[in-house]
């Protein structure tokens, strides 16, 4: 058992959904946002209900099913990025948990898979709903699925991902795609794929996906989300091999390049690409640098200094030999 009783990781016994970690839906001021692993995390409490978590809860809950500690430690750092010091909203943010997860354009932005661009789905306070389940995104998925035997794995995802990004593109006027929206758009297919799947059998079935993101059908067979996320599925156990950092980079490759993307923005009714492309043919270290300039380049100089020896010892002490992101004034 780790610190508080909440369990460690071990794939030989299904992950604990009884009793204290029972799904149980978020109430009226629980925070929940737009990532299904953590909505569902809290869903079962294996991080607070209540959707204001901390890094050291988080990265505990995040190897239970099945996360290595180098991709944990960057998920943790990516959290730092909106949060407020080591506490941070799953959803919409406070001044005393920062931005939170919900913040639209940080951690969550165009092209998601399950739900709406900002700028498509407005809300009458002036903001905008793009972290609840919108069956119009998530259909170019589904429909990819149903050509691959209703399995979400990488054959479904290749072309999944770049219609996503195709749709955005032309229908939303504010569209924006940059490094930290790469990051997100291609490893949301990872966490489907090689985390959600059952451990018993890895196949990322839609039963599996719709329990974790939160997917039911009304009597009439049309899909709808529940309020406030999914939850882990029952006798579920997590990968016999954690997923770690090069597994993720190797996926990302192979989303990317089938179908290379550009980063950019439509501006004023034109695409305006960026200065910096990721190109036709990067590499495993190529995708893995980036990842650690982005985090760095998105971190105020409190955060960096926050985050900066774990993020180095991994992505620069290491195999990987990506350059030192240098320290903020």
């Amino acid at each position: 058992m780790a610190s508080g009783g909440i369990p460690l990781y071990n794939p030989t016994v299904p992950v604990d959904t009884t009793g204290e970690y029972e799904y149980r839906p978020p109430g009226p001021n629980d925070k929940r946002g737009p990532c299904p692993g953590l909505n569902a995390l809290a869903n079962n409490g294996y991080i607070d209900r209540s959707g204001i978590t901390n890094s050291a809860q988080f990265g505990v809950a995040c190897s239970i099913i099945g996360i290595g500690a180098d991709a944990c430690t960057v998920l943790i750092a990516l959290a730092a990025l909106v949060g407020n010091g080591p506490v941070f909203s799953i959803g919409k943010g406070s001044p005393d948990t920062g931005l939170g997860v919900g913040k639209s354009g940080i951690e969550n932005g165009d092209t998601s898979y399950k739900s709406s661009d900002c700028a498509l789905n407005p809300t009458p306070d002036g903001g905008c709903d793009d972290y609840s389940f919108n069956d119009t995104a998530w259909s170019t998925t589904y429909n990819a699925a149903q050509l691959n035997d209703n399995i979400y794995n990488i054959s479904t995802f290749i072309p999944a991902a770049k219609a996503r990004y195709d749709e955005s593109r032309a229908n939303n006027p504010d569209f924006f795609f940059g490094p930290m929206q790469f990051i997100f758009h291609y490893v949301t297919p990872a966490l489907f794929d090689l985390v959600f799947s059952n451990g018993t059998d890895s196949m990322p079935t839609e039963e599996i996906e719709n329990t974790w993101i939160g997917i039911t059908k009304d009597e009439n067979g049309q899909r709808l989300g529940i309020p406030g996320g999914g939850r882990i599925p029952d006798n579920w156990y997590p990968r016999k091999i954690p997923v770690n950092l090069i597994d993720g980079a190797k996926y990302i490759l192979g989303l990317y390049l089938p179908h290379p993307v550009e980063f950019g923005a439509n501006v004023d009714g034109t695409f305006v690409p960026d200065p910096f492309q990721l190109g036709t043919s990067p590499t495993t270290k190529d995708i893995l640098c980036l990842i650690y300039n982005t985090i760095c380049g998105a971190a105020t100089a409190t955060t960096l200094s926050m985050i900066a020896a774990d993020l180095d010892l991994i992505f620069v002490s290491g195999s990987i030999g990506c350059t030192p992101y240098p320290p903020k004034a």
